[in-house]
């Protein structure tokens, strides 16, 4: 009977094994996607025009070094947010982050255009791709965000 058990045994604790190693490897991806989520330091608050309505910003990205900026962009539901991006070598995009939520639908886009639903601070994630940060190379990008 003991012969028994060892034979069930040993094949459960090497599925279990395997098992453990395949969550591990599946979690790795997720690291590499992680570097897209906004930074853990407060974005920075853009300066609007005298209307309010009209941002500008430049910025450069480094590698491995600096690969993402936070720019913290206050709304009130029913306006408007425009954003556009332009950048070389053309590595770099952004995401959009609701007050409290997720990134608004979408891939990472060099032109955004959304209607808030809500009040509140959204923040404009601007990055370098993963790729470029792998192999440490630079950008240079502007960007543009209009309120209406």
């Amino acid at each position: 009977m003991s012969t028994f058990r060892f034979r069930i045994a040993v094949p459960a604790i090497g599925f279990a094994a395997l098992l453990a190693a395949g969550v591990a490897h599946a979690a790795a991806p997720a690291a590499k996607i992680a570097k897209a989520e906004p930074a853990a330091k407060a974005p920075d608050a853009l300066k609007f025009d005298k209307d309010d309505a009209v941002a500008k910003t430049k910025g450069a990205f480094k590698g491995t070094k600096n690969f993402s900026h936070d720019y913290a962009v206050p709304m009130k539901a029913g306006q408007t947010l425009e954003v556009s991006l332009e950048d070389k070598p053309g590595t770099t995009y952004a995401y959009i982050y609701r007050p409290g939520a997720p990134q608004v639908e979408g891939e990472g886009r060099k032109k955004w255009s959304i209607h808030p639903t809500v009040d509140g601070t959204y923040v404009v994630h601007v990055f370098l791709t993963q790729s470029a940060v792998d192999k440490g190379e630079s950008s240079t990008y502007e960007l543009t965000v209009t309120r209406k």
